[in-house]
C-alpha cells in the first residue's frame, strides 16, 4: 500500500492528481473527511466496490455514500424536487448524509434491493476539487469493518483491512464523528440518526 501526505485544507494538484488516478484504475483509497476517515472507491467500478465490501465484512450495500462536488450533479444520481433541494442548500456542505431514492443512474449493484443512497457534500477544499479532477462523485464508507474501531490515526492505526487498500492518503490525526443521517420523503423528512450537523436546522 503506498501513502501520500497532504494539508486538508491546501491539498496540492500533485497529490489529488494521484489519488484521482488510483480511484479511476478501480482502487480503493483511505481518504480524509471532515468528519473522520474515510473509504473511497469511485462510481461503477465493480470490483472495487467488491473489495469494499470485504474491509466493512457484508455483501450488502448499506453503508456507503456519494460524496459531490456541489448540488449541480445531486439531481443526475438522485430524484429531488425544490423542496429537497432548498433544504439541501441549507444545509450543505456540512456534517450532514441525506437519504434520497436513487435515480437509474445509479450502478444496480450499489443499491441491491433498496433503491436509495445517501448522498453528501463534506465542508473544505479537499473533496471537491478531488471530484472536480475525477470528474465523477465518489462512493464513500466510514473507515471501519463492521465490528471494528474507526480509523483515526495514520502513525498508530493498523487494522487488517488495511491490506485491501490501494492509497492511504494521510492528513494527520482525525477524531472521528458521526454525520446526522435525515430521511427525504415528498414533505416529511426524519432524522435517522444525529450526529455532527444540528438537527435543529430543520
Amino acid at each position: 500500500m503506498e501513502t501520500i501526505r497532504i494539508h486538508p485544507q491546501n491539498p496540492q494538484q500533485r497529490a489529488i492528481d494521484k489519488i484521482a488516478s488510483v480511484l479511476n484504475s478501480g482502487g480503493v483509497v483511505l481518504l480524509p473527511g471532515d468528519t473522520s476517515y474515510l473509504l473511497a472507491i469511485k462510481i461503477g467500478k465493480k470490483s472495487a466496490l467488491e473489495r469494499l465490501n470485504r474491509i466493512k465484512q457484508t455483501k450488502k450495500r448499506k453503508y456507503y455514500s456519494i460524496i459531490f462536488k456541489d448540488l449541480s450533479d445531486i439531481s443526475r444520481y438522485a430524484d429531488i424536487d425544490n423542496r429537497h433541494f432548498n433544504l439541501l442548500k441549507r444545509c450543505l456542505p456540512g456534517a450532514y448524509t441525506f437519504i434520497l431514492n436513487a435515480s437509474r443512474e445509479i450502478p444496480k449493484i450499489m443499491l441491491e434491493n433498496r433503491n436509495e443512497i445517501g448522498i453528501r457534500i463534506p465542508e473544505g477544499d479537499f473533496m471537491p476539487r478531488l471530484i472536480e479532477t475525477l470528474g465523477e462523485p465518489i462512493v464513500v464508507s466510514t473507515a471501519n469493518s463492521e465490528e471494528g474501531p474507526e480509523f483515526a490515526d495514520p502513525e498508530e492505526d493498523a487494522p487488517d483491512w488495511l491490506g485491501f487498500v490501494d492509497l492511504m492518503v494521510d492528513a494527520g490525526y482525525i477524531a472521528p464523528e458521526l454525520t446526522t443521517v435525515v430521511r427525504l420523503d415528498g414533505d416529511s423528512y426524519e432524522v435517522i440518526r444525529e450526529g455532527k450537523g444540528s438537527p435543529d436546522i430543520f
